[in-house]
């Protein structure tokens, strides 16, 4: 048996997430599919590195699995890229150790997230950012941002059926970087809840709006709780940027 790691890039709004369920089309499953017609049999315990949401996009998501024969890597990375027809594409590929998981070891995760604040719509980035027509106050959530920086309880930003045993996190950035028109969060953590940096941009922008009833961040994480924060962001403005192990 040959474990192999590769990194793929993708487009979110082609899937409903990574997770493999019935009657919907997922990474997961099409992946599964291009991989057996590549490879005359199923690669078992495919596997990546987190379960990303429908509409969440990706540069370099893990993924790992398991093969009888020896693979022709080259043979494989070109080969799975044409199949998907540009709706995904494997960046690199290598053999792994026999026991690398992509999920289980992974020690980090960084995610962008990417906001286009202006009047008008973003035309030629549609679909990957979200327009905010509002006046926000940049400096305010870049320091409320910089405040989840450390080991929290994150529970005021987990979606409801995370199946997560614990919500303590460490976080170790949380910076958001202005751009004119473009604010760019970036987070990278040792992992992440259910829509839990969507969670945290919807309660963000709320800050950056002024909207008044809407705590900081500090009496946010406090509090425990998600009615608490602020409005899930779209998916479509979050990406995963890297994975480290």
């Amino acid at each position: 048996m040959h474990t192999i790691k590769i990194i793929v890039e993708y487009n979110g709004a082609d899937f409903c997430g990574w997770q493999q369920q019935p009657g919907v089309r997922t990474i997961q499953e099409e992946l599964a599919k291009a991989l057996r017609l590549v490879l005359r049999e199923d690669a078992k315990q495919l596997t990546a590195s987190g379960r990303t949401d429908s509409g969440v996009h990706a540069r370099a998501q893990v993924v790992s699995f398991k093969v009888e024969q020896e693979v022709d890597l080259v043979r494989l990375r070109r080969s799975i890229s044409h199949i998907m027809k540009g709706e995904l594409a494997i960046i690199s590929v290598e053999k792994a150790p026999d026991d690398f998981n992509a999920r289980f070891d992974a020690k980090r995760k960084h995610y962008r997230y990417t906001i286009a604040n202006r009047d008008t719509p973003a035309v030629l980035d549609r679909g990957l950012v979200w327009t905010i027509h509002s006046k926000l106050d940049i400096e305010r959530m870049q320091s409320e941002a910089r405040y989840l920086v450390g080991h929290h309880d994150f529970k005021s930003f987990q979606a409801a059926g995370c199946s997560a045993k614990t919500s303590d996190r460490d976080i170790y950035r949380s910076e958001l970087t202005w751009n004119p028109p473009y604010l760019i969060y970036d987070v990278v953590g040792s992992g992440f809840l259910k829509q839990m940096v969507r969670n945290i941009v919807g309660s963000l922008v709320e800050m950056g709006k002024g909207r008044s009833k809407l705590a900081s961040m500090k009496e946010l994480i406090e509090a425990r709780d998600r009615q608490m924060a602020g409005p899930t962001a779209p998916a479509y403005g979050l990406c995963l940027i890297e994975v480290e192990y």
